[in-house]
């Protein structure tokens, strides 16, 4: 490993804070015995290659290094290092739950540029650091859009590093150590383009009643994420697993099914997705998959199933409105804007009429109540949602006078 790693230029690679030349300490902290040494280099690792969910040039070759780590069994705290891997691929995966990792886009993405624009724009985000890492201000040298592209081509790069190992984690399905096996299973469900490879091992995890629970379900939806023909061995494994008796695999089995059939999933499915996607109070624990159940469902519905997922979100905000706050509306409406506007873009254009009934319900309320405008009134989420952030704006919008 330390042959391996000094194999590399790191200096001359970059990462959040400019030169990667401290990766190598990292990367080797991580075989430490010292958990609290583990821990600061995990910790550096997260800010440095990983910072905020970005990736960067100096990521991908980290990757091998990782996947070494992994692949040792006498190494310490594998699934830490199994969960950076996850994270290295495809940013935070409970962004993705609801819809799979969308490599093929970020492959269109990056087709579209020249080699010769690669290089040119990393050449000027490097000297960008060295200015900006002696204290001197500098302008960014790239558009945001060229930016984006960039990190676009470091994502597309540490996925593909992470997708050459996948052979590694299918070797640690079979881990002794249950929380290997499940952080394996949800680093695999990203990777789509090795399903062939990667489906047999969760379908026989997935029908083992010996596995634990959290691991039967886990496998379940990672079925679903790593996509394939929806066999029947498979059908009759989510039907079975649907009907049981334990809620979260019940939740497993229905968003596998949405996963996999898309606005074919049966009606059982729909109906345990909606069970979930009712619920206002999100007072039951998160999944494994770092997110909550129920917004997972209703995020779901909305793909498959549109007018039931547009009837819970009209109950959603129903019931969010019919409680009023005696202050802090600007929180309040960023629970009642998610629930009507979802994924809508802050210059989406749309007329009162071409809204859903959950969203014009919000804008009627708003122009039916107008002392909820004030200090920490709605304006700051209106704006976010595309709408006019004053009362007389919206009654316009809406066609009254005023």
């Amino acid at each position: 490993m330390q042959l391996d790693l000094n194999s590399i230029d790191w200096a001359s690679l970059t990462h959040a804070y400019g030169s990667a030349e401290d990766v190598p300490g990292l990367i080797r902290d991580l075989r430490s015995a010292d958990g609290e040494v583990r821990s600061a280099a995990m910790y550096e690792l997260y800010g440095n290659i990983f910072h905020q969910g970005s990736r960067y040039e100096a990521t991908a070759y980290t990757v091998p290094f990782l996947l070494e780590l992994v692949a040792d069994p006498t190494a310490p705290a594998r699934h830490e290092v199994i969960h950076l891997l996850s994270s290295l691929a495809v940013g935070y995966g409970h962004y993705h739950l609801a819809t799979g990792f969308p490599v093929t886009e970020l492959r269109n993405a990056v087709a579209q540029v020249p080699e010769e624009t690669w290089q040119r724009w990393s050449q000027a985000m490097k000297n960008w650091h060295d200015v900006v890492s002696t204290g001197q201000r500098q302008p960014m040298p790239l558009a945001k859009a060229e930016r984006r592209l960039l990190e676009t081509r470091h994502e597309l790069a540490a996925y593909d590093a992470v997708r050459a190992g996948v052979p590694v984690l299918l070797n640690c399905l079979a881990d002794s150590d249950a929380e290997v096996t499940g952080e394996a299973i949800q680093a695999l469900a990203w990777i789509p383009e090795e399903k062939d490879g990667i489906r047999p091992g969760l379908l026989e995890i997935a029908s083992d009643d010996q596995q634990p629970l959290r691991i039967a379900g886990a496998a379940l939806v990672a079925l679903g994420l790593v996509g394939g023909p929806c066999t029947q061995p498979v059908a009759d494994l989510l039907d079975r697993q649907l009907a049981s008796t334990d809620s979260h695999l019940k939740w497993s089995a229905a968003l596998a099914w949405a996963l996999l059939a898309g606005e074919g999933a049966p009606n059982s499915a729909v109906a345990e997705l909606r069970s979930w996607a009712i619920i206002r109070k999100r007072n039951t624990e998160p999944t494994i998959w770092e997110a909550h159940p129920a917004d997972v469902a209703l995020e779901v519905l909305d793909r498959v199933a549109g007018p039931v997922a547009e009837q819970v979100r009209s109950d959603l905000v129903a019931a969010v409105l019919a409680d009023q706050p005696a202050s802090n509306w600007h929180n309040h409406f960023n629970v009642v804007l998610d629930y009507a506007f979802p994924h809508m873009d802050s210059d989406h254009g749309r007329t009162f009429e071409e809204l859903t009934a959950a969203q014009r319900a919000v804008v009627l309320w708003l122009t039916q109540n107008p002392h909820v405008f004030g200090p920490s009134g709605p304006a700051g989420p209106l704006r976010q949602h595309g709408l006019p952030t004053t009362y007389e704006a919206l009654r316009a919008y809406v066609g009254e006078d005023g």
